[in-house]
């Protein structure tokens, strides 16, 4: 009988406080514990979290500046129309009915602005979405190449939850044995 890898025992003990559905059998503790040997998969974990944090943190910047932007273009506006409407005010001609269609005005084109920033958000929204499943999909594909068990491509809640499992228990083994 050959000897534990360093990593059998620890993987071991995880596995038997796993979620339901998410335990290993014994097989693919022992497959996990091998590909985790020479420390390629470690790395290539910390690769993918790298490349994830960017990309999260770009669509934040992008999502940011489009509400400081709706922002700037929302105060731009209330200061156009508080000067046109001291202008009218000021102006010796001004008559009451004017008044009420400029604040009609004012707010169909302040309604318009909403209405923009809110579709506009919710497009940028549905496409961080879409390049969120499209990392996890490339994610997927590259632990699977590295044959870690339980790894392939999946949009399946049980398997994907399976998955983040089985990627903790190799997050632990790289903080406590590396």
């Amino acid at each position: 009988m050959a000897p534990e890898s360093k990593y059998m025992g620890t993987i071991k003990g995880l596995n038997s406080n796993a979620p339901p559905g998410c335990s290993l059998s014994y097989a693919e503790i022992e497959k996990l514990s091998d590909c985790l040997q020479d420390g390629t998969v470690f790395g290539i974990l910390s690769e993918l979290k790298e490349i994830q944090d960017i990309m999260l943190n770009n669509l934040h910047k992008e999502r940011t500046n489009m509400v400081a932007n709706y922002s700037r273009r929302r105060e731009q506006m209330d200061n156009e129309q508080r000067e046109e409407y001291e202008m009218m005010i000021g102006d010796i001609n001004f008559q009451p009915a004017e008044e009420e269609r400029m604040i009609r005005s004012f707010n169909d084109k302040k309604k318009a602005l909403e209405t923009e920033e809110s579709d506009a958000l919710h497009k940028y929204d549905l496409k961080i979405l879409q390049q969120l499943d499209k990392q996890v999909d490339d994610q997927q594909n590259y632990l699977n190449a590295a044959q870690i068990p339980g790894m392939k491509r999946t949009t399946d809640s049980a398997e994907l939850k399976r998955q983040m499992f089985i990627l903790k228990i190799i997050d632990t083994l790289q903080s406590t044995h590396t």
